[in-house]
């Protein structure tokens, strides 16, 4: 078992713990935040978001991010308000992403009608 894992697993969702518990907790099998090792998402929910789970962005002040899409990261706190202004993915409103454990910005949720995903920075997140 992974020690992040076992340290982790008092602090999580609901049902994020219960995904945890149930789950094969091999070496890979989770994304966990850079900054403290909370758990934020399982590697199987990557999904591709028009034609590809990895993106790179610039946002209008000229930052760069690497971002991976997933279906769900239930390790993260959504925050502000929907914001269609400046979205990488044209119909998808987004709100800001961040560790539900030490608030640090991870990403973005995107969302429309009937569905959503996260965007989450690759240099704020690892495998776990």
């Amino acid at each position: 078992m992974i020690d992040v894992l076992d340290k982790e697993r008092q602090g999580l969702d609901p049902k994020l713990k219960e995904i945890v518990d149930s789950e094969d907790q091999e070496p890979g099998n989770f994304v966990v935040c850079a900054t403290c090792s909370h758990i934020i998402a399982r590697t199987a929910d990557r999904i591709a978001v028009n034609g590809s789970v990895n993106h790179r962005f610039t946002n209008p002040y000229g930052l760069e991010f690497h971002v991976s899409c997933f279906s769900d990261a239930l390790g993260c706190s959504i925050s502000g308000r929907r914001v269609a202004a400046d979205t990488w993915f044209p119909g998808f409103l987004w709100r800001l992403a961040a560790c539900e454990e030490c608030h640090h910005h991870l990403g973005w949720y995107f969302d429309q009608t009937g569905s959503y995903f996260y965007g989450l920075v690759l240099d704020y997140i690892q495998d776990a």
